[in-house]
Order: C-alpha cells, then sequence, then structure tokens
C-alpha cells in the first residue's frame, strides 16, 4: 500500500474517531437541556453526526484490502 493511501485511511480513522466523540458528547448533553429549540438541534446533530460515521464508516469497508 502506498504511503499516500495509508496517509488517507489514517485520516478517515481520525474522522471516525472525532465522529464516534462528536456523538458521545451530543449524547450526554441531550436529558440536560431545557430548552425545546436546543433540545431539537442537538438531536438533529446526533443523527447527523450518526450519518456521517456510518457513511465513512462504509467507505472504509468497502476500500479494505
Amino acid at each position: 500500500m502506498s504511503q499516500m493511501a495509508v496517509k488517507n485511511l489514517q485520516g478517515l480513522n481520525d474522522i471516525l474517531d472525532a465522529e464516534k466523540l462528536n456523538y458521545q458528547k451530543y449524547c450526554s448533553y441531550l436529558p440536560q437541556i431545557q430548552d425545546s429549540e436546543l433540545k431539537n438541534l442537538v438531536s438533529d446533530l446526533i443523527s447527523s453526526t450518526e450519518e456521517h460515521y456510518n457513511t465513512v464508516f462504509k467507505y472504509l469497508k468497502s476500500h479494505k484490502g
């Protein structure tokens, strides 16, 4: 595997780690939020973060080995 391919995979893994961390943080914040508008925004962030994670994960899985 070329050095560029390895760097790309490492970058994608970094993205996965960041999305996972964001998801966990948003999920931990959600029960503490009182404002309904803010709660809806954080719920949307949870959904989009999960979608981003799954998209990157599927991409990595499809380009495995």
